[in-house]
């Protein structure tokens, strides 16, 4: 059974993801992934490949794959016109009502391992979802067998978890809780069973009502508690004419990301920004994230 890459004691130097969502939405965002990622700021970075950026930001970002991580985004949420997106009360509850249509979301799943696949030309390094749809079930049974007919049983992509931090006070701890029960743990079996690896926990998660200040008070906590192996997601952006609804939450994301505030946090709780590289391992280890390189 797979399991977590177990966490080091608190007083050890520890490596967490610092992961920018949503790459490929608009220019905005990857610039300001792009950017972060040139600083050592960000080490994974996950892609909208419906978004409106996304071919442009492709072509970049295939030159920055020896120093960050490139996953797919996987998304049921965003219509970027490519159809097939609902609202995310409703995919929860036909989810949990096993009323979706595993044909059409496997053929929606296939479609954007593709997409990703022909832009990178390559697989991605690790699947996560947008508004975490890819631990819902239909979503991560369909997920899981396209990923088993892609991947080789040698090496296979982590899949990031959303248990949230034990212990980790959070500006939106209903909503931390909330993300972690709507699957979480289905998906940690089910990973599993197929050895694929998955990050630790998920910090980072808030109700994009934060100033910029407020915004570093909390990443203080979330850092002290973070532990290795545990993904810290982020939304950041640079000003974009266009923009999105959470446009100001990004930029004030983006301000406090690239800062000197977060490099001092980093330091003080004694964490370096790094990739997971998770690789499949004997079914006698179990198989864990394990960094690479």
């Amino acid at each position: 059974m797979t399991t977590p890459l177990q966490p080091a004691p608190i007083s050890a130097r520890r490596v967490i993801s610092v992961c920018v969502d949503d790459f490929g939405q608009h220019e905005g965002i990857n610039r300001a992934a792009l950017e972060l990622a040139d600083r050592g700021r960000v080490s994974a970075v996950s892609c909208l490949v419906d978004g409106l950026a996304w071919s442009t930001g492709a072509d970049v970002l295939r030159a920055r794959t020896d120093s960050v991580e490139v996953g797919l985004h996987l998304n049921f949420t965003e219509d970027f016109g490519q159809g097939g997106c609902h609202a995310l009360p409703w995919l929860i509850a036909r989810a949990y009502g096993r009323q979706l249509d595993r044909i059409r979301i496997r053929t929606a799943v296939e479609r954007q391992f593709d997409r990703f696949e022909q832009a990178m030309g390559r697989l991605p390094g690790f699947v996560d979802g947008h508004q975490h749809v890819h631990q819902l079930p239909v979503v991560r049974d369909q997920l899981i067998a396209v990923m088993d007919q892609r991947y080789g049983a040698a090496v296979r992509p982590w899949v990031r978890s959303t248990l949230p931090a034990e212990g980790c006070p959070s500006p939106a701890a209903f909503k931390a809780w909330l993300i972690g029960r709507l699957g979480a743990k289905s998906l940690r079996t089910l990973a599993g069973r197929h050895r694929y690896p998955q990050s630790n926990h998920l910090v980072g998660v808030y109700g994009f009502d934060l100033s910029e200040a407020d915004y570093l008070v909390k990443m203080k906590a979330w850092l002290a508690c973070a532990r290795d192996g545990d993904v810290l997601m982020c939304h950041p952006s640079l000003p974009w004419p266009g923009g999105d609804g959470l446009q100001d939450a990004r930029n004030r994301e983006y301000r406090a990301l690239a800062g000197g505030t977060f490099s001092a946090l980093l330091e003080s709780a004694r964490l370096e920004v790094g990739p997971l590289g998770g690789q499949a391992v004997s079914a006698e280890a179990g198989a864990g994230v394990r960094r690479i390189g």
